[in-house]
């Protein structure tokens, strides 16, 4: 509970840098130049079942241009350590318009984790599972460093919806088994561990209105993500994704939000994929913030997944701090996510995993501070998020 006061108290303090020396917001006095960057700086200070307590710090970047929408330039930066060994380090890029009429994307990671989650294969994988995580029948050691680059383009022009992208990522997984781990005894593809290299190509219809906070319009995307020898894999394996994405405003300060996800691996798939997504936004789960809020981590994982995220925000108000205008907003949200794999057992179509919750945003243009409380509705286990920017 420590995190979302920390985060609350440091983009207060940040967006008063990001205000020092620039004119304050409408209303207060008369504007003569519009803030040219903005800047959030927190640190990491948190208890989570998943990971123990955990602390770092993350930070974003907005660079504002004439012309350049939504931004100019966006950096984005993390360093984070938890009591159970994980580490996750990233530095991320983003150049709307970079390279003409070009976007530039790119992020170096590293992972580290101790005790990293696997509950086998399958949408009814570990039934005797009761909730600890510790538990090292269910885990293993993983380290991941890698990188990915991509540019995305609008063919037909700016204002055109249509987008298309390639790219190349890249990632070195080493894979260490506990004994008495469910990893141990089943001997998945991967368990060697190894590099995994991916060609990465996908196309969008993006009729947003905005593309940080969207209010209407939507974005509807087939991605796709081909390894092997030739891209510097030791596994050969393809997969595609599909996803919808649809905002409606429903008044001025009502907004509901849907996402529909369909993952399919096809292959010589390694079992550290199973949890994985392709496309713009790459997911992970089913289970944990990206995909199933309330459910543990990767609780379910299997060559193909599928899950839905029902949104509806709420802007609550809009406050000045230290000259600058931040919006406060709150959500309740509903999760649904299921697995299908090749040779196990998945249950009746019907057998979903659901997570229900609520939380708080906070944002200033395209920067946004989301703080989630969700809980399984199967098991009435329940996990708190705090990270940037809108689930979806």
């Amino acid at each position: 509970m420590l995190a979302p006061v920390f985060c609350l108290f440091f983009l207060l303090l940040t967006l008063s840098a990001a205000a020092a020396g620039r004119t304050p917001a409408p209303g207060l006095q008369p504007v003569k130049k519009a803030p040219s960057m903005d800047g959030i700086a927190l640190p990491l200070v948190s208890f989570s079942s998943d990971q123990g307590f955990g602390y770092g710090a993350v930070g974003g970047m907005y660079l504002y241009a004439p012309g350049k929408a939504p931004y100019a330039h966006a950096l984005a930066a993390q360093v984070f350590f938890s009591s159970r060994g994980a580490q996750n380090h990233y530095l991320r890029y983003d150049g709307p318009q970079l390279l003409g009429p070009l976007r530039l994307e790119a992020r170096l990671e590293y992972r580290q984790e101790k005790s990293s989650p696997f509950f086998g294969a399958g949408n009814l994988s570990a039934p005797n599972f009761r909730g600890n995580v510790e538990d090292e029948r269910y885990n293993f050691d993983k380290g991941s460093p890698g990188f990915w680059v991509r540019l995305r383009g609008r063919p037909f022009g700016e204002t055109h919806p249509f987008q298309s992208y390639v790219g190349y990522g890249w990632r070195n997984t080493s894979v260490v088994p506990y004994e008495t781990s469910i990893l141990a005894q089943e001997k998945p593809i991967g368990i060697e561990g190894g590099p995994s290299g991916q060609i990465l190509a996908g196309a969008l219809w993006d009729t947003r209105d905005q593309e940080g906070d969207p209010t209407t319009g939507g974005v509807e995307e087939v991605a796709l993500r081909v390894s092997g020898l030739a891209t510097f894999s030791r596994y050969q394996y393809a997969g595609v994704t599909l996803s919808e994405r649809r905002y409606f405003k429903l008044s001025e300060r009502l907004v509901f939000a849907q996402r529909l996800t369909l993952d399919m691996l096809f292959g010589e798939v390694p079992f550290f994929e199973w949890m994985t997504t392709g496309g713009v936004n790459i997911s992970e789960g089913i289970g944990g913030m990206s995909s199933v809020r309330g459910i543990e981590r990767n609780r379910f994982a299997g060559n193909v997944k599928a899950f839905s995220n029902s949104e509806l925000r709420f802007q609550a108000a809009k406050m000045s701090v230290f000259g600058q205008p931040v919006a406060l907003g709150a959500v309740v949200f509903l999760d649904l996510g299921r697995v299908w794999h090749p040779g196990v057992t998945d249950g009746k179509w019907h057998e979903w995993h659901p997570g229900i919750g609520g939380g708080l945003r906070f944002s200033r243009r395209a920067a946004v501070v989301r703080m989630d409380y969700a809980r399984s509705t199967e098991t009435g286990r329940q996990r708190f998020y705090v990270t940037f920017g809108h689930m979806f």
